[in-house]
């Protein structure tokens, strides 16, 4: 090798060398360089709109931590930041700005955002606030049209007008519009350029409302939009709420086509004295509380095309009073009306529920036919809740179960008075009349009257219904079911039974599985006892004695009667002996379906017994079984048995079984009866079959 070729070769070595030294040194300095800064989001910008100086929040993500790692600008122009986090900045919009994109820069990583729209209004002059003669609102045109930071005071019977498309915006806790002292607000939009009362912000409570405390013919609010509103209780009613009518002036107003929504409180409030002159087609959701509070003669005020959904309180809110003067009708809404007073709601004219519609109830809480304090003098009221297979009307407790609230309670007579396809479920938490010793999902009380058909009674704490009067009356009672209930189905008086029907259900789920009577006289009507799937239990009328009979008591195939202790059956009158006497005890069943008279304990001398004092020929026990009485002496002259024929009484029995008597199975008393009997069962009678004669 030559030393020129020598020298080449030396070069191109070394060069390549070098080449991977400096290669080397390139990627261990590379991996020292700082990460890049990731590039920042925006989701939104809170409000999207506003004047100088507002306060505007900027959401997203990879933002500085701290505000002087952000640079924020309005359409070009620079922000001042206030707080920041990595999430959120919080910034003032600047001066000298103009309606365009906000951008947030951070390191050299700029994202731009949507944009911010520029308020340039008219700022309310507010030592002017109070308006004293009539005035004209107009559209100054797109964006807002007026700012107001006050309480507007519209009184001395101006009227304040608001034009078509125009937007006001409020800021403060008391600022809004206040009509009083006659004074009058219209405001009425189009469907194409509806009015807005907006807040400077978008959060509930930004303001306080609109409040109509005035009777102006004209105060009305059509195609508006209430937004934002809230801020403070209202002095007339306590309560907040964006729209109210207030107490002291019997305010009136009229709402058609108003939205009301994203409020503090209740999206409209209507005081005890006011009245909604027309209701229509308005929309009230994402308010804090319900849509609407209103007091309980006011219901019929409102409509069933309005939107009351989507509210934090998902729920008409009715207050307490009583229906007196007008007829009331309750539309049916798309959210359940809420009974919120743990009161009795008295009806002392007329309410009628329309189909479909849903009632709840606090505890304590009711609906009361008549007044206050009266029991059986003359009462009116009536309440007619007709509703459908398809769309029953639903009466129930707040909280789920028994005796969860009052009940309903009827004290009137009128032919209105109806329950049919109903759900009345949770009632029976207390007595609901005076004289009342029980309580029910449903109470009649005096010479009340109700139809009730197709309808299901459940879980209340007490009985399903109650008849507390012996003149109540549970007229074309059909096909109704009655379970779940803490006692029994119903409770009433034995010349009552005869409303019952066999097409109803009884026996599922009540803690006490039969129909509890009262075994008062029956005196002024003839009686049928229908067989129904539950027994009757008849216990002594309410001075404690036998039940007396003076008219035709027709016994049916089937029935089972079970008798307390002190209880029994007596053809005639009390205190009666041998005088002429009335009555007939005509108990026919068949070999498949017996008729069954007991104890309610078993064994000898369980109950009194049945007592024949007359001389009919209708007198007949054929298919009975007859079991368990005898527990005392029956009449002032003796006789004790389970059948005891007295003086010239007369009866007829056939294929019964005839048993467990504390005296006699059959006993005669004073002579001058008669018995006619054939294939009869006799046995465990303490003195015998048959007394001699």
């Amino acid at each position: 090798m030559t030393s020129r070729t020598y020298s080449l070769s030396l070069i191109i070595l070394t060069s390549i060398i070098l080449i991977g030294l400096f290669s080397s040194c390139g990627e261990e300095s590379g991996g020292d360089d700082p990460d890049p800064v990731p590039m920042p989001t925006i989701s939104s910008i809170d409000p999207s709109s506003g004047m100088v100086g507002d306060e505007v929040t900027i959401t997203g993500t990879n933002f500085g931590s701290t505000a002087s790692e952000n640079t924020v600008t309005f359409n070009g122009v620079t922000a001042s930041v206030g707080t920041a986090s990595a999430t959120q900045l919080v910034v003032e919009v600047p001066e000298n700005v103009t309606t365009g994109p906000v951008a947030v820069t951070v390191g050299d990583q700029t994202v731009r955002g949507p944009d911010f729209t520029i308020i340039e209004a008219n700022l309310f002059d507010c030592a002017n606030n109070e308006i004293t003669e009539d005035i004209t609102w107009e559209d100054l045109g797109d964006g807002v049209d007026y700012v107001i930071e006050c309480a507007i005071s519209v009184k001395e019977n101006a009227l304040l007008t608001i034009e078509p498309g125009v937007t006001i915006q409020f800021e403060g806790q008391e600022s809004g519009i206040f009509t009083s002292d006659g004074g009058g607000l219209k405001a009425v939009g189009t469907s194409a350029d509806p009015i807005q009362f907006l807040g400077t912000s978008e959060n509930p409570g930004t303001w306080k409302g609109i409040y109509f405390g005035s009777d102006h013919p004209e105060n009305r609010l059509e195609y508006v939009v209430v937004k934002h509103a809230g801020r403070t209780a209202s002095v007339q009613s306590g309560e907040t709420g964006a729209v109210q009518l207030s107490r002291d002036d019997e305010s009136k107003a009229a709402l058609v086509n108003v939205t009301i929504e994203e409020n503090e409180g209740y999206g409209l409030f209507v005081t005890d004295e006011s009245e909604l002159s027309e209701f229509a087609d308005n929309t009230i959701l994402g308010n804090t509380q319900a849509p609407v509070g209103i007091y309980f003669n006011q219901l019929g005020s409102l409509d069933a095309n309005s939107n009351y959904q989507g509210n934090d309180d998902n729920f008409i809110e009715v207050r307490k009073n009583d229906i007196e003067d007008d007829e009331v009708t309750m539309p049916k809404v798309n959210v359940p009306y809420r009974f919120i007073e743990s009161s009795r709601y008295d009806i002392a004219q007329s309410l009628t529920i329309s189909a479909g519609n849903t009632l709840e109830f606090v505890s304590g809480a009711g609906l009361r036919l008549g007044s206050p304090g009266t029991d059986c003098g003359i009462t009116t009221g009536a309440l007619n809740a007709t509703g459908t297979a398809e769309e029953p009307i639903i009466f129930r407790g707040v909280n789920e179960g028994r005796g969860s609230w009052l009940g309903i309670g009827f004290n009137s007579a009128s032919p209105n008075n109806k329950l049919i396809y109903c759900e009345i479920s949770g009632g029976g938490s207390g007595d609901f009349y005076n004289a009342s010793d029980f309580a029910a999902n449903v109470t009649l009380q005096c010479e009340s009257k109700v139809m009730i058909q197709n309808t299901i009674i459940s879980e209340s704490g007490g009985y399903g219904i109650y008849l507390l009067d012996e003149d109540a009356q549970l007229g074309q009672f059909t096909e109704n079911t009655i379970t779940d209930n803490e006692l029994s189905p119903v409770w009433l008086h034995f010349p009552q039974v005869d409303q019952l029907d066999a097409a109803s259900a009884y026996a599922e789920g009540n803690g006490q599985m039969y129909i509890e009577v009262e075994g008062d006289g029956v005196e002024d009507a003839d009686l049928t006892v229908k067989k129904l799937e539950v027994p009757y239990r008849m216990s002594p009328d309410g001075l404690g004695r036998e039940t007396f009979v003076g008219k035709v008591l027709t016994i049916e195939p089937g029935v089972v009667m079970e008798f307390e202790t002190s209880a029994g059956i007596i053809l005639g009158s009390p205190g009666t002996d041998c005088g002429v006497t009335s009555g007939v005890f005509n108990a026919v069943g068949t070999a498949e379906e017996p008729i069954i008279l007991k104890g309610v304990t078993e064994g000898q001398g369980a109950w009194v017994g049945i007592g024949i004092n007359s001389s009919s020929s209708e007198n007949k026990l054929i298919y009975c079984t007859l079991s368990g009485g005898g527990s005392k002496q029956l009449y002032n002259a003796g006789g004790q048995g389970n059948l005891v024929i007295h003086c010239e009484g007369r009866a007829e029995v056939r294929n019964s079984t005839i048993s467990e008597s504390g005296g006699w199975g059959i006993d005669f008393v004073q002579g001058g009866n008669s018995l006619t009997e054939s294939d009869n069962t006799f046995d465990n009678n303490a003195e015998g079959n048959i007394a001699p004669n």
